[in-house]
């Protein structure tokens, strides 16, 4: 069972709605949790990108430039908050 986080809105400025959606999920909702970042990408460089939520197995699709936003935010917040996207490697 988790607590309930309030994320502050102030920190989601940046974030497209799909992006937030993801935020939202991962750190307002029952699973609160981090996830990982799956990526397809063509040969001519076109990329897309699936958030995965590891416990209820949501899974969200985002392009490069919302990936990047959540990344960031990630970076920014996900520690004092214990939620996003895992840090890669």
């Amino acid at each position: 069972m988790s607590e309930f986080v309030r994320i502050p809105e102030s920190s989601l400025g940046t974030l497209s709605p799909a992006a937030m959606e993801v935020v939202h999920h991962l750190c307002e909702g029952e699973c609160h949790t981090f996830a990982d970042v799956m990526q397809w990408c063509e040969t001519r460089g076109d990329c897309t990108y699936a958030v995965q939520c590891p416990d209820c197995s949501t899974q969200f699709i985002l392009d490069e430039e919302e990936i990047s936003a959540l990344e960031r935010w990630s970076a920014a917040n996900g520690s004092a908050l214990s939620c996003g996207l895992r840090e890669t490697a």
